[in-house]
């Protein structure tokens, strides 16, 4: 396991993305300022494509979806409301905006086509949009079940293969190949439950320990077949909360989120 690369703006990680390409997007969020910047490298490289960077609208957007190279931006109905109107596409290879649709909102994406909606007074109208174009392909209609259908399709092709998301480690498993999380934990007030997964011979899991009202985030690797401790961290320090979500694989890259604002990122000789 080696140390590859160190994202830290000193801002509040909002999401991670990464494209069939291995493009890693991210968004991240000023939580004093509430501007939002967004963030982009080639995993496979390290290449820098941009860092920090803002739109006009430095607030009131997000990101929708990570299509082909293509991120789909939202804006929002109104400031301080949650409901999404309107939608951009910004193109990673070229730097630069395709297009833009400002009375419609984003549903979901399919490969190359985006299906969006016009609400209307009762129910809403549907349309399929090309990607690249920003063109209405043809209209949907109200036909909600049909479109909920067509959804799920699509849901249903997105592959995770690369990824290797942690589980919760049920404490009454007593098989002997657990023994390393058991001992772990044991040297500490733990408190709540481990997240963990298994490569090789390898387990990868969190816990916390609490500390006085607060709580510390501890990352461990340690071997199955004799128990031995291969790498440590804490992930999180004086939290008042439990923290998930915090480490997962993608293909050979471990990536470890520590405190909401730092990803660190370990190649692996798997």
């Amino acid at each position: 396991m080696k140390k590859y690369f160190k994202h830290n703006n000193k801002k509040q990680i909002w999401r991670i993305l990464i494209s069939e390409t291995d493009k890693l997007v991210l968004e991240e969020r000023d939580m004093k300022t509430k501007e939002v910047f967004f963030s982009c490298y080639d995993l496979s490289t390290k290449e820098k494509i941009f860092s920090n960077f803002q739109f006009d609208e430095k607030s009131w957007i997000g990101i929708e979806a990570l299509e082909n190279d293509i991120i789909i931006f939202h804006l929002y109905m109104k400031p301080d409301m949650p409901q999404h109107k309107g939608f951009f596409t910004y193109d990673i290879k070229q730097k630069k905006i395709l297009w833009k649709n400002e009375t419609l909102t984003y549903f979901f994406s399919d490969n190359e086509k985006i299906v969006a909606f016009q609400q209307q007074f009762e129910g809403r109208n549907y349309v399929e949009i090309d990607l690249q174009t920003g063109d209405v392909i043809r209209n949907l209609g109200e036909d909600y079940i049909n479109v909920n259908l067509m959804k799920q399709q699509a849901q249903a092709k997105k592959s995770y293969a690369g990824y290797l998301f942690p589980e919760v480690f049920n404490p009454l498993n007593d098989e002997p190949q657990f023994d390393c999380i058991r001992n772990t934990v044991s040297r500490f007030a733990f408190s709540g439950q481990v997240e963990y997964f298994q490569i090789g011979d390898f387990l990868f899991f969190t816990f916390h320990e609490k500390k006085d009202e607060k709580f510390n985030q501890h990352f461990y690797i340690c071997s199955i077949s004799d128990g031995s401790l291969f790498f440590s961290d804490v992930l999180n320090k004086n939290i008042h909360n439990y923290a998930a979500d915090s480490f997962f694989l993608y293909k050979k890259f471990l990536f470890l989120i520590k405190e909401k604002q730092i990803i660190q990122i370990f190649k692996m000789d798997i």
